[in-house]
């Protein structure tokens, strides 16, 4: 909203400019004026414009003719705070490519028919652009994000109906779980190909998914200072316990922020046998790496923290895989030294009590 006082037009040199509908064409805003004998008419009147509610059905022009390119930035804004997390907001984005791509920006919503959507559905493809099939997951993702969008159109009074709406999740396969037990657990340890042996910091890694049952994000966050505690026995060269605390983590100047998946802070005993490796790692990184970051070498840490500084400054979102490469191909070389080869997926979790007592541990609550 504008006032602002110009030469004379008919006696009245005051004018009140303001924007209130778009441009489908061009996608920008279309100005309006009126002029006034006074300037405590003008001001008046531009008092009265604030207060109306905008209505972005209305800035279109007509509910039925409000373009993809101009829902899908205004759908965005309201995704854009701190309720989403960072791998959420990246899915937003590759579907919001996904739908510019093949429908065009300047497409009007109400010409994209079940029809179309379900050919858009059936037509994704990998958007790194590797020459692999899209997985069945990545599919279902995509559709139950792109319904969220179009429900949103429909609530907001863009359209009438959600032209995904009918289209049925695809049929996912099952996974055929492999529960490593405490032979292969410590097989896995103490793999070899003969000439390299698993590291240090691997084999924390390890030890703290299998016996903690933490997730991989939450493995690679972790701090020798701020989540890990150890407590000393009678004796004090012996330590009687040990504890891991997960919680969030917000971003300083140095260290990218970390979030609990559904806010579930939480604290976990690590088992005896499992606190070896910990330990052992403890003491070669105060001797060498002196890194703050119990799973992270010195090489990896500056590269972690080059990566977080570069995003920092040109405002990108920063996800949990930002803080480690090469860490499932590590894992799965790993596994064939130890000879472990089960047919599908690998859980490295402490999966039950029975485990726990194998482990030679008494069952304590964490």
């Amino acid at each position: 909203m504008v006032v602002a006082q110009q030469q004379c037009y008919q006696g009245k040199p005051w004018v009140v400019r303001w924007s209130d509908s778009i441009d489908l064409v061009t996608g920008k805003a279309k100005w309006s004026a009126k002029s006034f004998k006074y300037k405590l008419q003008a001001q008046d009147f531009a008092a009265e414009k604030r207060t109306e509610s905008p209505d972005i059905s209305q800035a279109a022009g007509t509910p039925y003719r409000m373009t993809l390119g101009r829902f899908l930035n205004e759908w965005s804004l309201t995704r854009d705070n701190n309720d989403y997390q960072s791998g959420t907001r990246t899915l937003d984005g590759n579907t919001v490519a996904r739908l510019t791509t093949h429908f065009g920006k300047h497409t009007p919503l109400a010409d994209i028919t079940p029809m179309e959507a379900a050919k858009f559905i059936s037509m994704l493809a990998r958007i790194d652009g590797k020459d692999k099939p899209l997985s069945p997951w990545s599919r279902a993702r995509t559709l139950r994000n792109v319904k969220t969008m179009f429900n949103t159109a429909v609530e907001w009074g863009l359209i009438e109906r959600n032209p995904f709406g009918r289209i049925r999740q695809p049929r996912l396969p099952e996974a055929r779980w492999h529960y490593l037990m405490p032979k292969e657990f410590h097989a896995l340890l103490n793999a070899s190909n003969g000439k390299y042996s698993v590291s240090l910091r691997c084999k924390a890694l390890y030890a703290l998914a299998y016996c903690c049952g933490l997730r991989l994000g939450e493995i690679l966050n972790l701090q020798w200072d701020q989540n890990l505690v150890f407590k000393t026995g009678k004796k004090a060269d012996q330590i009687a316990e040990a504890t891991v605390h997960v919680y969030n983590q917000p971003a300083t100047a140095t260290e990218p922020p970390f979030s609990v998946k559904d806010k579930e802070e939480r604290r976990l005993h690590v088992p005896a046998r499992c606190r070896e490796p910990l330990l052992d790692l403890k003491a070669y990184n105060e001797m060498t790496d002196q890194t703050p970051y119990i799973v992270l070498d010195r090489r990896q840490y500056q590269t972690m923290t080059a990566k977080w500084e570069y995003r920092r400054k040109n405002g990108m979102a920063w996800e949990n895989r930002n803080m480690q490469n090469n860490t499932l191909s590590t894992f799965k070389r790993h596994l064939r030294w130890a000879n472990i080869t089960p047919q599908t997926i690998i859980v490295t979790s402490y999966a039950s009590k029975d485990v726990h007592h194998q482990l030679g541990q008494r069952d304590q609550e964490p």
